[in-house]
């Protein structure tokens, strides 16, 4: 069979490599287009992924149009040329609408309800979606709820297991602040964690433990030391061994959850699987970004790193494993089913 991956955010690679894998393993031909996104085409090559760039997005409404209209030519050509049977993405409209315009049957995953275009894309374009049963926004004629979480499909433990030499870099005891660029469609409205707040959040963690931080922008010159350095697929041995996360990434909050790291979520936005991650398992804690909520949420970190929590995590996250199932293993079968729809195998 032939499969088109559409890949538009670094954690897309996560999500899909271990199904792009099996499938390339099994002998399938696998393609797949690549937005140039912060360290998405580093990471496609470090696992030994072949791809297709669709070029840079931008913060200017000018920008946006120009890679809109680039990711949909170079989409409509690869379907055209390759023939897929079956178009896959993390929520690409782009992919969406043109897998509908070539009849090409496309699944989509889709764990964030402010995702733009979303509700759109469902009405008009008709993926198959499937979201995580946490999903608050669920449309239930258009949408599949699935027991996971899309970071269990690189994250359960059948596919990862930390490596403790990352502490040689780390050191034993450290706390991990991730920064993102909120410029994302679904970040509009929802201001990101200025320098001043970033400055606060480390004076006031490095009371408790080595201060690491991963950033998606640039840091300012006195944060620079903070820096973490590191290979980009060795962060998720950072976050097994820190003793905190804190940041405004749903993504990493999810991934330290995932770990049983307690995660400390500083943001606007509010997504289903945080939800549940805090109100069911206790793995994740909300805070908006507001003055008097910052100062609870270090609050909330200096509880934390007083002491040594981590069987409670632990336990959390045996719980929450009992609970939810290996997302990649949830994807082959959806894929099966639809070979099997198509008269093929997988």
């Amino acid at each position: 069979m032939k499969f088109l991956f559409d890949i538009g955010h670094p954690a897309d690679v996560h999500y899909f490599r271990n199904t792009i894998t099996f499938l390339q393993d099994r002998g399938h031909e696998v393609s797949i287009y690549a937005r140039d996104k912060d360290v998405t085409h580093k990471l496609l090559s470090t696992y030994g992924f072949e791809f297709i760039s669709k070029g840079k997005g931008g913060r200017l409404i000018t920008d946006r149009l120009a890679y809109t209209i680039k990711s949909l030519q170079k989409l409509h050509e690869g379907i055209v040329t390759l023939k897929p049977d079956i178009c896959m993405s993390h929520a690409s409209p782009y992919l969406a609408m043109m897998a509908r315009l070539h009849g090409v049957p496309n699944i989509m995953f889709n764990d964030t309800e402010s995702a733009a275009l979303f509700k759109t894309v469902l009405r008009f374009f008709k993926p198959d979606v499937y979201s995580p049963d946490s999903f608050t926004e669920a449309d239930e004629n258009r949408q599949k709820l699935v027991p996971s979480y899309m970071e269990l499909a690189y994250l359960h433990p059948d596919h990862f297991t930390p490596n403790e030499k990352i502490k040689k870099i780390t050191g034993e005891n450290y706390v991990l602040l991730r920064f993102v660029g909120n410029h994302a469609t679904h970040d509009i409205g929802h201001p990101g964690i200025t320098d001043d707040q970033k400055r606060e959040m480390v004076n006031n963690l490095k009371k408790y433990a080595t201060v690491w931080i991963s950033s998606e922008e640039s840091l300012p010159a006195d944060l620079q030391s903070y820096r973490l350095q590191v290979s980009e697929e060795q962060i998720h041995d950072v976050i097994a061994f820190s003793r905190l996360v804190i940041g405004g990434s749903g993504t990493m909050s999810s991934e330290a959850a995932m770990l049983g790291v307690p995660a400390i979520f500083v943001n606007n936005n509010r997504l289903g699987y945080i939800n549940e991650l805090g109100d069911t398992y206790g793995l994740v804690y909300r805070y908006r970004n507001r003055k008097q909520e910052r100062e609870s949420a270090l609050k909330r970190a200096a509880k934390i790193l007083e002491h040594d929590h981590s069987e409670k995590y632990a336990e959390r996250r045996r719980k929450m494993l009992a609970d939810k199932q290996n997302m990649t293993q949830i994807m082959l079968d959806i894929i099966s089913k639809k070979a099997t729809e198509l008269g093929k195998e997988v």
